[in-house]
């Protein structure tokens, strides 16, 4: 071999090796590679914006009729985006949490990368500004402390993770869906194609990445950590709150931005609250060291948010604790569905996650998840230990957003139901309303997987494969009997109304 082609060939096997199933089970074990054409599986709707590398389409799935948007990054444009999105993949993968932009797959072609991602309908923040800046009316400072506290989260969930993004601006934040009397934000970070792992003994990287407005002041000496993100973060919230950038210069030369960010904006445009205003001011310290960490913001951001317990009366609440008595391949269906719920049909879930996240880490620990069985008048500890050791498949000793999903859909119906049925209807190829051996094999293989995530079992999705198909006729299975051989019982009880 010459140098290009060893070059060449190492890459593919870092490829192979960097996107395969990992060991551990989590939803990133569920988050893969399509090898199909995707618009057998998606229609185009409309194209939402083009860049320099690629398009992004608003799309639906032929048989679900979901909607997605499509990022079509093209290959042949450079050498580096391809390894930029990449990077991408890689970074989405592993990211479970709910304000953080999620992808559900990705596919490749010999032209370009296909990534799947979730649709979000509500615009940017910039889109609000701008808005908000013609009509000649400000944001209520509550619904901006909202916001502010979500992206917080976020971002303390990435730094914990030891993601710096590098590039939080008012364009990458955007809204699930549009709230048009400003009382029910839902924010949701995006673009983390430049982001940068960070090591926990040098916090540090050094690879210039940002927009010049929101830039944090070392990150222009090359020499940074994960506390750029609370700059860029205050920029975003002095904008909020003031409606006017905090720093501008007809530059791109370090000095002038340096003096600007030195002196600090002018504050007597903020006419908000004292907490906001000294929350602000705390995030846009000059000196990195002054400045709070991310974790700090999300918990001094706005208060608490209360969970809403009474979505679900206390005798309902207890199908949670039976998660741990499903046989193992019930709840590793229960994860893959979890992991592959929308933002937008997940509300009731995520507002118990974050109600019961009291440190606002983006995960729960099992005393918070004993704190809210307790409240629900379920005082068996050695009950809740067990439930919770059954809800954290990874064993890393506190729960995803996708684990306390899987355990959390038995307590709505409805929500597994649905989901359940659009796991089936993907698998249904040829639209009949039934499974072939071939399609329910297809089905079974990622439970089949989840249970032994070290390696392939193919004997065990055949036995899986046996039981459903006994379901049925012997050469096709409906819904309802594949539904209640996975499921079992996990459907049984009477729905609980959102």
């Amino acid at each position: 071999m010459d140098p290009d082609e060893f070059f060449e060939l190492f890459t593919a096997l870092l490829r192979r090796n960097a996107f395969s199933r990992p060991a551990t089970l989590s939803r990133e074990f569920f988050v893969n590679k399509i090898s199909r054409d995707i618009w057998g599986d998606y229609e185009k709707m409309r194209q939402l914006g083009a860049g320099t590398f690629g398009t992004a389409h608003l799309a639906r799935r032929r048989d679900t009729r979901e909607e997605r948007v499509v990022k079509v990054v093209a290959k042949a444009r450079t050498s580096k985006p391809l390894d930029e999105i990449e990077q991408e993949i890689l970074v989405l993968r592993q990211v479970d949490h709910p304000h953080v932009v999620r992808l559900f797959e990705w596919y490749e072609d010999t032209s370009s990368i296909y990534l799947v991602i979730e649709a979000l309908k509500g615009g940017t923040l910039q889109n609000v500004l701008l808005m908000m800046q013609q009509k000649k009316k400000a944001l209520q400072e509550g619904w901006i402390q909202k916001v502010v506290g979500q992206v917080a989260d976020a971002m303390t969930y990435c730094h914990s993770l030891r993601l710096i993004h590098k590039d939080l601006k008012d364009e990458n934040v955007m809204l699930l869906r549009k709230d048009p009397n400003f009382d029910e934000p839902f924010a949701v970070v995006i673009d983390l194609g430049v982001a940068e792992m960070f090591s926990v003994a040098d916090p540090t990287c050094r690879e210039i990445a940002g927009t010049p407005s929101t830039m944090a002041p070392e990150v222009w000496s090359g020499k940074f950590g994960p506390k750029c993100d609370v700059w860029s973060l205050g920029c975003i919230f002095f904008e909020l709150l003031s409606g006017s950038l905090p720093f501008s210069a007809n530059t791109i030369q370090p000095g002038p931005w340096l003096k600007l960010a030195e002196r600090g904006p002018n504050w007597n445009l903020v006419k908000t609250s004292p907490q906001s205003r000294m929350l602000c001011k705390a995030m846009l310290s000059f000196a990195e060291k002054d400045r709070p960490t991310m974790k700090k913001v999300a918990q001094n951001a706005y208060p608490a948010l209360q969970t809403k317990l009474k979505l679900v009366p206390p005798e309902q609440f207890t199908p949670l604790t039976t998660f741990c008595s499903q046989q193992k391949a019930k709840r590793s269906l229960l994860l893959e569905l979890a992991s592959r719920l929308p933002m937008s049909r997940s509300q009731d879930i995520i507002e118990m996650f974050e109600g019961l996240d009291v440190d606002r880490s983006g995960e729960i620990e099992e005393a918070e998840l004993e704190e809210m069985f307790l409240k629900m008048g379920v005082e068996d500890k050695d009950l809740i230990h067990r439930t919770f050791e059954a809800l954290d498949c990874n064993n890393d000793g506190s729960l995803s957003f996708s684990e306390f999903a899987a355990g959390a859909l038995l307590l709505f119906k409805d929500m597994l139901e649905e989901s359940f049925r659009a796991m089936f209807v993907g698998h249904d190829l040829d639209g009949n309303g039934k499974l072939e051996p071939a399609e329910a094999r297809e089905f079974l293989q990622g439970v089949a997987a989840a249970m032994n995530p070290s390696g392939d079992d193919p004997a065990l999705v055949e036995v899986l494969l046996a039981e459903v198909m006994a379901a049925g006729d012997g050469s096709k299975v409906t819904y309802e009997q594949l539904r209640d051989v996975v499921l079992g019982g996990a459907l049984a009880a009477t729905p609980v109304a959102p």
